[in-house]
């Protein structure tokens, strides 16, 4: 089922309409495969510069809610005045900005399509003025339990928690100290924060 999706994203075409239809009604079977199978096959979804087109194929086919439930609960969660995209509009969108620059890890590839996914479960009111607090500490823990369930490596399951856990740093020039950088690196880590940077980079484009 899944690797119905891997080939058409991996080489650009539609599922022919019988496939299709079989996918979408076998779709739950997916429950009974080994998680290393689904990770693996995943991974070569999101490996490719069409990754974001994967997991919309995904959700389409019923696969998804199999895979990452989690990221399914920013569906129609809408945010406020700075995001005119849905939560996993928004997720979705990030990761399709950082698929497509070769050479990015899988690491990026994952905390990027992961970053907001703490934001359904903390939403505060609704409109332009809605809030999500801690949605970064909560998304982290969140991106760790999801990973470590698809039976993901944990020092990689550790690194993508921990580029989650830290994508909201604050930046701008002239209010951050020498001193509060320093701070951060050390708090991050220092052979992190190109990937972080990627990550928000994704997410502001």
């Amino acid at each position: 089922l899944m690797r119905a999706v891997r080939f058409a994203t991996e080489l650009d075409f539609a599922i022919e309409p019988v496939t299709r239809k079989a996918t979408l009604k076998l779709a739950k079977s997916l429950g009974e495969i080994a998680k290393e199978r689904v990770r693996d096959e995943l991974v070569k979804i999101l490996m490719t510069p069409r990754a974001a087109a994967g997991i919309i194929m995904l959700e389409e086919l019923g696969l998804l809610a199999y895979i990452m439930p989690e990221l399914r609960e920013g569906i129609g969660v809408t945010q406020n005045k700075h995001h005119v995209y849905t939560v996993f509009e928004h997720n979705v969108k990030s990761l399709d900005h950082v698929a497509k620059e070769e050479g990015t890890s899988l690491i990026v590839r994952l905390a990027t399509l992961l970053h907001d996914v703490g934001k359904p479960r903390v939403k505060g009111g609704n409109g332009p003025n809605s809030t999500f607090y801690n949605h970064d500490v909560i998304g982290g823990k969140m991106a760790k339990k999801l990973l470590e369930c698809l039976h993901f490596p944990t020092d990689l399951s550790d690194q993508v928690a921990l580029l989650v856990r830290y994508h909201m740093f604050y930046y701008n020039v002239g209010d951050v100290s020498d001193a509060g950088v320093r701070r951060f690196v050390k708090r991050v880590g220092p052979e992190y924060i190109s990937d972080l940077l990627k990550v928000r980079e994704g997410d502001r484009i």
